[in-house]
C-alpha cells in the first residue's frame, strides 16, 4: 500500500501489452477499484497497449512479478536526446472529456534502466492534450526517473477543454537519450493527488517471497539472508555511457554478465561504475552482504588483477552510503562477498550498491550481483 490506497494488482495476463485490443467496459475488478480513488478514473489502467509516435525509438511489453501495479511495463529505448522531446512520446487514451477548469492528475511507475544526463536519470515530460490539430494542451511537466521502481505524479487544471475522442496523456521520451520503462498508469479527474507524488515503490514481503524463490542462489550463498535485489534483472545504471557492453557467458550464474572498459585511471574511482538499485529499504544496523561474480580480463596494475570498488549508497544526491571497499579480482570467475553492517537507513526506493571501476586502466567482467539480508 502507498498512501491511502492499495493499487490493484491485475497481473501481467490482465494487461494488455502493445496488442491493439479495443478497450472493453470496467470490469468488477476495475469498478472496485475506481471506486477507491480520489476523484473520477478517466483512463483504462490495466492498458498499456498506448500510440507512439515517432521514428527510431524501439519498444516492446515487459513482464515480470516484481513490476509494481500488476507486472507488466512498456520498455523504451531511445537512441539520441532532441530538443523537441516530443519527437518519440506515447499516448494514454482518456475515457471522458476534459472541462475547462477540471483538476487532471496523472500518475504512473516507472524506472530509467540507463540515461544519458548529468545526474544518470531519464526524463519524461508530461503533457494533457488534445491528440489533433493543432495539438492544443495544459500541464507540462518534466518528471526525472532513477533506476528504481517509482510513482510519479502530475496534477493540473485543465485550461481548455478536450473532447473524449482525442483526450490523451502525452509521455515524451526524446529529452535524453535514454532506455527506460513505464509501468500502470492511473489518470483522474477532480483531485489533485492519487497517492502522492514521487513515493518510492513498497518492496512488499509477498514480491521479495516471490523472488527468493525464483532466482538460485550460489552455494556460497545459501541459507544467507534475505535476497533484496534482482540478480536475474539487469537493470543496473551504467556510467558513463559506452563503458559497458552486455554479454552473454554460460560459464557464470544467471549466464549473463557486462564488460566494463576503463582506458585511463580516473579522476575518481566512480568515474565509470554501476549503480544496482535494491528492493528493499535499509534500517541502520541492518546486516548486509553484497556478493558479486566478477573477473579481470586485462588490468593495467602491479599484479594484473583488476580493482572493484564497492559502496552501499542512496542514489539520490550526495549519495551518502557507507562500506567502501576496494577489492582485487583475479582472471578467473570468483564470487566477492562482504559483510557489513548499515551504518545508516536509506529508505525504499533509494538504496542501491555501487560498483566502480576507476580506480586503473582495466577491462573488467561482471556477473550477477546479489545483495542480502542478513539473518
Amino acid at each position: 500500500m502507498i498512501g491511502k490506497y492499495a493499487l490493484a494488482a491485475f497481473g501481467a495476463s490482465a494487461l494488455a501489452l502493445a496488442s491493439g485490443a479495443p478497450a472493453q467496459d470496467l470490469s468488477p475488478e476495475l469498478k472496485a477499484f475506481a471506486a477507491k480513488l480520489p476523484g473520477t478514473l478517466i483512463d483504462d489502467p490495466t492498458r498499456l497497449d498506448w500510440a507512439t509516435q515517432g521514428t527510431g525509438f524501439k519498444s516492446r511489453g515487459v513482464t515480470d512479478p516484481a513490476i509494481p501495479g500488476g507486472g507488466a511495463a512498456i520498455h523504451f529505448e531511445i537512441p539520441k536526446a532532441d530538443p523537441k522531446a516530443y519527437s518519440i512520446q506515447a499516448f494514454v487514451p482518456l475515457t471522458s472529456r476534459i472541462a475547462k477548469g477540471d483538476t487532471v492528475t496523472v500518475g504512473f511507475y516507472a524506472r530509467a534502466l540507463s540515461a544519458d544526463t548529468p545526474d544518470g536519470k531519464g526524463t519524461i515530460n508530461v503533457r494533457f492534450q488534445q491528440n489533433s490539430d493543432p495539438w492544443p494542451g495544459f500541464g507540462d511537466k518534466t518528471v526525472q526517473i532513477g533506476p528504481a521502481w517509482e510513482w510519479h505524479e502530475v496534477s493540473a487544471v485543465a485550461n481548455i477543454a478536450v473532447p473524449k475522442e482525442t483526450a490523451v496523456v502525452a509521455l515524451q521520451l526524446a529529452g535524453a537519450k535514454q532506455t527506460i520503462e513505464i509501468g500502470q498508469t492511473i489518470v483522474i479527474a477532480g483531485a489533485a493527488s492519487i497517492l502522492g507524488a514521487a513515493s518510492a515503490a513498497p518492496a512488499e514481503e509477498s514480491t521479495l517471497a516471490v523472488l527468493a524463490k525464483s532466482v538460485e542462489l550460489p552455494p556460497q550463498l545459501k541459507d544467507a539472508g534475505r535476497l533484496i535485489d534482482r540478480p536475474d534483472l539487469r537493470n543496473w545504471t551504467n556510467s558513463p555511457a559506452g563503458s559497458a557492453v552486455d554479454r552473454d557467458d554460460k560459464t557464470i550464474w544467471l549466464g549473463k554478465a557486462t564488460r566494463y572498459t576503463v582506458a585511463a585511471k580516473g579522476q575518481n574511482r566512480w568515474d565509470v561504475g554501476a549503480t544496482i538499485p535494491l528492493l528493499d529499504g535499509i534500517a541502520e544496523g541492518d546486516k548486509l552482504i553484497v556478493a558479486f561474480a566478477a573477473r579481470t580480463v586485462s588490468a593495467g596494475t602491479a599484479d594484473g588483477k583488476a580493482l572493484v570498488g564497492v559502496r552501499v549508497q542512496s542514489n539520490d544526491p550526495p549519495y551518502d552510503g557507507f562500506a567502501d571497499h576496494l577489492v582485487a579480482v583475479g582472471p578467473n570467475w570468483q564470487l566477492i562477498r562482504i559483510e557489513t553492517v548499515a551504518a545508516k537507513a536509506i529508505p525504499a526506493g533509494k538504496a542501491a550498491v555501487a560498483l566502480q571501476f576507476a580506480e586503473a586502466p582495466q577491462v573488467v567482467d561482471i556477473g550477477p550481483v546479489y545483495v542480502l539480508k542478513g539473518n
